[in-house]
């Protein structure tokens, strides 16, 4: 099995801003924890990133990790979800069925990794066609080693459920 990973920046990841940087992100950094757990992450699945992050911080990031694969990203509109307790839930969901109809979608799961996860989210995923692992870090510690864990035993069982 092998899952889009829908990672979110802010409150999961928490870079830090280098002293004396400008607000624009630019040399933004993560922890070397939270690097090495996105770099774990990165090889369970394709990552992609779902976040309000500007692109600099975005790209940031992207230089400091330096993945094999580089991770796509989901654009995310701004809030025409005012019914949706979840904010990207709408987006999240427009650019799956847009990569599904442009044959670009090559996972057979759904992982995201988000800090504002709500009970709409939850509903969503019941009714998807795939299966869908939902992780909400606490904002404070945001990404760990649990949730890693969390993702790899949701990779084993379906990858076992399926194989049968």
């Amino acid at each position: 099995m092998k899952p889009i990973i829908l990672l979110d920046i802010n409150g999961v990841l928490n870079p830090k801003l280098q002293q004396g940087d400008k607000p624009d992100g630019n040399n933004a950094q993560l922890s070397d924890l939270k690097a090495a757990l996105v770099h774990r992450l990165s090889t369970k699945g394709r990552l992609a990133w779902v976040s309000t992050s500007n692109e600099d911080l975005v790209d940031s990031l992207e230089r400091q990790l330096q993945l094999e694969v580089k991770p796509l990203r989901v654009e995310i509109t701004e809030p025409d979800d005012e019914d949706r307790h979840t904010p990207k839930l709408g987006s999240v969901s427009r650019w799956l069925n847009t990569m599904e109809a442009e044959g670009n979608a090559d996972w057979d799961a759904i992982v995201w990794i988000d800090d504002a996860l709500e009970a709409d989210v939850h509903d969503w995923a019941h009714q998807y066609h795939q299966p869908v692992l939902l992780e909400k870090p606490g904002p404070e510690e945001g990404l760990t080693e649990a949730h890693v864990v969390a993702v790899q035993v949701f990779i084993t069982n379906h990858g076992r459920s399926h194989a049968r």
